[in-house]
């Protein structure tokens, strides 16, 4: 009797599993699509702007530099971190009313950002779920 009903309530089920992996595979389809579309309109604004501004990738030069001053400046603080701070806050007093606002809201935009990504990490907005 058991596997009568089993096998009754399977058959009955088979339809709507078929409904329901159908509606699934259709918004699939339609997510699919539309993000190919949109990462296409992204790619060719893109180009766009990377025309219209006359953008250039960074030459092997520049890469060296960039990394040779960051290397430098490791090394010296490794060496003498007194005087690398000293350095900082000496150049952070000479700072105009508008630099200082202006490096305020950077500061407020990139721990704006950190935080949105850890609530998008965790999915709550305060602490993270007990299991």
């Amino acid at each position: 009797m058991f596997a009568r009903q089993t096998l009754r309530s399977a058959r009955l089920a088979q339809p709507v599993a078929r409904r329901n992996a159908s509606n699934i595979v259709a918004k699939v389809n339609t997510l699919t699509e539309k993000s190919i579309y949109y990462s296409k309109v992204a790619l060719e604004l893109s180009k766009a702007v990377y025309k219209k501004e006359g953008l250039a990738p960074p030459s092997i030069a520049e890469f060296e530099k960039v990394y040779q001053c960051a290397l430098n400046q490791a090394k010296l603080l490794a060496k003498d971190p007194k005087v690398v701070t000293e350095t900082i806050v000496k150049n952070a007093q000479g700072f105009s009313k508008d630099e200082t606002i202006r490096y305020i809201c950077y500061f407020i935009q990139i721990v704006g950002f950190f935080s949105l990504g850890e609530i998008i990490g965790r999915r709550h907005i305060v602490g993270y779920e007990e299991h």
